[in-house]
């Protein structure tokens, strides 16, 4: 018998004998998904605010994985998502009045990805009557210009506001301050005010004048400010403690806080 025909019934009884039984493979990596015993990665939030209002400007949230989830990323509102990282928890800082989302995500070293799981949170911090820097915090650099308003907060028969403002000179300067809508959305009104850029502060008076409505209720800017950064660092806009809310008859009402203003530069 040829060598070519006994290697062809070598190659069948092979094949015969392989057709006789199952071949099993085995499959113990954890992080392979053909593996019958795959785990997918799961995130849980195991703090923080849950489909709830805060009365805080500031909250952390923490979370975890499970055991194969090497990193994690993080979307705030609408922002873009971070890089992966292995941190398990965030502070936000400065929230303004308002709703908010945020969204996390982990995944294996496969790059095997986690659903997404979100909190949807609401903040509530400042009880009126107040007075507030809009937004709290502006993040900017060097030379950039940051705007702020200042806000009359949940106020009923508001007629007029004073108050003073200091800053660092050698961080911020003032380019330009205007009239907010406020008073101008219940009649005629007064807008004055004064900086002063070497000394760093500014002062406003505005009021209504006269009309169908002389006050106004709710909340709403009373005047916009522009400023550039002139230092890296936290700068703050502090009020000096002599604001003052008037109502029709000269009375004053109590203002429970006055929230100032920051600016973060790199």
């Amino acid at each position: 018998m040829g060598y070519q025909v006994i290697k062809r019934l070598f190659i069948i009884i092979v094949l015969l004998f392989w057709s006789c039984d199952e071949v099993v493979l085995e499959q113990d990596n954890p992080l392979d998904p053909g593996n019958p015993d795959f785990d997918p990665p799961v995130v849980t939030f195991t703090s923080g605010p849950q489909d709830e209002t805060v009365g805080t400007s500031e909250v952390t949230f923490e979370w975890e994985g499970n055991e194969l989830i090497s990193a994690y990323r993080t979307k705030f509102n609408n922002d873009s998502w971070t890089g992966w990282v292995t941190n398990t928890s965030v502070t936000l800082q400065y929230l303004d009045e308002g709703s908010y989302s945020f969204s996390i995500q982990g995944r294996y070293s496969t790059e095997d990805t986690s659903a997404v799981v979100t909190s949807n949170f609401g903040v509530d911090a400042v009880q009126g009557p107040a007075l507030m820097f809009y937004p709290r915090a502006n993040f900017s650099s060097v030379g950039s210009n940051v705007t702020f308003q200042v806000h009359a907060e949940d106020v009923n028969d508001l007629t007029a506001v004073q108050f003073n403002v200091t800053f660092d000179p050698s961080k911020l300067e003032i380019v330009s301050i205007t009239q907010g809508s406020f008073f101008l959305e219940f009649g005629e009104s007064i807008f004055s005010f004064d900086f002063d850029n070497q000394t760093g502060s500014f002062s406003v008076v505005t009021a209504a004048l006269g009309g169908d409505q002389p006050s106004g209720m709710g909340t709403g800017p009373l005047l916009e400010v522009v400023l550039t950064v002139k230092e890296t660092g936290t700068s703050y806009l502090e009020f000096d403690g002599t604001e003052l809310f008037r109502d029709p008859d000269n009375n004053n009402i109590s203002i429970s806080e006055a929230v100032n203003g920051v600016v973060i530069s790199e």
